[in-house]
């Protein structure tokens, strides 16, 4: 009997340490279940974020954690539980505009009262202009949404991409993995509200694989989509193919190659390049590789430039070298040092080419032209001393 009772309290004791060894608090994520996780908006007024939350558990604090894309911030607000155990933050759009069509992404913090803390998913949702009914068409990787026309306006708008997409893949390859919308607004402003420069009648993000432009309606609008989609899609595609070095491409370059797929190119491009020529007012390419005038004449200007300085370099000396001036510019060279890598030559030089052979201009007029302050300075430097000693040699 006393070998049986030992045994029995042996036993229980070894059950009593299995349990004991194998026993772990409750994990966090154990201890909280969100359920209606969402974020409701009306473009450009306000977003609606909510989450159902079911626990047993007492919360001493709640938050919500959201992440702005545009300025790499984050924003953190606490919450309070209401009586269903309901969680909800309504974002101010019109004070705090998250960038059209990029993505909000936010997630929910718990802390217990027991010490321990809980930190959902990262949740997300693209930013889309939801004013309008969008419709949808699609090929090949190409999405067209409209909500003005029928349906024979966005097969047009779609035979565009699919020809811009022909033409940008003799220069890049294409690259379709992830899909691109392209959004077809029926009004310039339209564009304006979606914080795009007010002159602007395309924008394409890059990164999302995102391009806005605005149709308007009449005669013209054919024509339209003919320069705007294929300008748009390049800067998209480019970006694919050169990655985030994209960003180092000079403007010229970057607007040029856009410009250059345009198909129906605006007849306008060679008239302000003529007229400028006229006028000796032709824009050093040197001060357009960071950016474009802000002035509408002359951003114009700049692209009617950009666009024929490009396709100089191209029938010139073919396009494996545009994209390896391309790769030069997105490994981080300096907008002089891109052309000499490539070219062999100056990118003065190169613009004295393309002037000399695209433009029309006379090339020594121009040098002379760029070298007359400089002779002036000179005449006077060396002048004035040869007045002087010619006055005292008068005098003797």
């Amino acid at each position: 009997m006393r070998n049986a009772a030992r045994a029995w309290v042996l036993t229980v004791c070894a059950i009593v340490a299995f349990a004991f060894w194998h026993a772990q608090p409750v994990k966090a994520q154990e201890k909280i279940l969100l359920e209606n996780v969402e974020a409701v908006y009306r473009f450009g007024e306000q977003i609606v974020f909510s989450a159902t939350v079911r626990t047993s558990f007492p919360i001493q604090a709640a938050s919500i954690t959201l992440f702005d894309e545009n300025y790499n911030q984050m924003r953190v607000q606490p919450l309070a539980l209401d009586a269903r155990q309901t969680l909800q933050f309504i974002l101010d759009a019109r004070q705090n505009a998250p960038r059209p069509f990029t993505f909000i992404r936010w997630r929910y913090d718990f802390n217990f009262t027991d010490g321990t803390a809980f930190q959902s998913e990262v949740y997300s949702v693209r930013y889309d202009d939801n004013r309008f009914a969008w419709q949808r068409l699609e090929s090949n990787g190409l999405r067209v949404f409209w909500f003005q026309g029928d349906a024979t306006f966005a097969q047009n708008a779609l035979n565009v991409a699919l020809a811009g997409a022909r033409a940008i893949n003799e220069i890049f390859p294409v690259d379709f993995n992830q899909p691109i919308d392209i959004f077809i607004y029926p009004l310039q402003t339209d564009l304006a509200f979606l914080s795009v420069n007010a002159q602007a009648v395309g924008h394409a993000n890059v990164g999302l694989g995102v391009v806005l432009i605005a149709v308007e309606p009449g005669f013209e609008q054919s024509l339209q989509m003919d320069q705007r989609i294929p300008h748009e899609l390049m800067h998209v595609l480019s970006y694919r193919a050169l990655g985030a070095g994209y960003k180092n491409l000079p403007a010229w370059l970057r607007e040029g190659l856009a410009a250059v797929v345009e198909i129906n190119p605006s007849v306008e491009y060679n008239r302000v390049l003529q007229d400028a020529r006229a006028r000796r007012m032709i824009i050093p390419l040197k001060d357009l590789c960071a950016s474009f005038p802000p002035q509408p004449d002359s951003a114009f200007l700049a692209y009617a430039e950009a666009r024929s300085f490009i396709a100089y370099l191209r029938d010139a000396f073919g396009v494996s070298k545009l994209i390896e001036l391309s790769r030069s510019y997105a490994d981080g060279v300096t907008c002089e040092r891109g052309v000499e890598i490539t070219y062999g030559a100056s990118l003065a030089q190169l613009e004295l080419n393309w002037r000399e052979s695209i433009v029309g201009e006379n090339v020594w007029a121009l040098t002379l032209q760029n070298l007359l302050p400089y002779l002036v300075l000179c005449g006077l430097v060396l002048g004035i001393p040869l007045l002087i000693g010619f006055s005292a040699m008068r005098k003797k």
